[in-house]
């Protein structure tokens, strides 16, 4: 495993005490409507928590539609490292997440969105 690539989860049946910590969890409606603004909620070791200790934290989450930033939220040790966040979109897309660990680099984790 490349200190450079992504990671993301590998298999949804079998997942690593290190994917439980790091991959995050979008919690996001299927559906939305055009324009409306809607409730993402980003969350990072949803399984297992994730120490945010100085020496061992998440430092950031990003929220892309497809490859546009949304928004980017950066956490310190003394925070838990979970984003709630008002959207809109105009037309479907795939909403990415990706978290940022001191220690074990970036993680992706996507969620598709129909836009009605």
């Amino acid at each position: 495993m490349s200190k450079y690539e992504i990671k993301t989860l590998v298999n949804h049946d079998d997942k690593t005490a290190l994917e439980k910590k790091h991959v995050p969890h979008i919690i996001a409606p299927d559906k939305v409507k055009k324009g409306e603004l809607f409730e993402v909620t980003v969350q990072m070791g949803n399984e297992i928590d994730h120490p945010m200790e100085e020496g061992h934290f998440i430092q950031y989450v990003e929220l892309y539609a497809e490859y546009f930033q949304l928004a980017r939220v950066d956490f310190t040790p003394e925070v838990k490292a979970e984003a709630t966040l008002q959207i809109k979109l105009e037309e479907s897309c795939t909403l990415r997440a990706f978290e940022s660990c001191n220690l074990h680099g970036q993680w992706e984790a996507s969620k598709e969105i129909t836009v009605e």
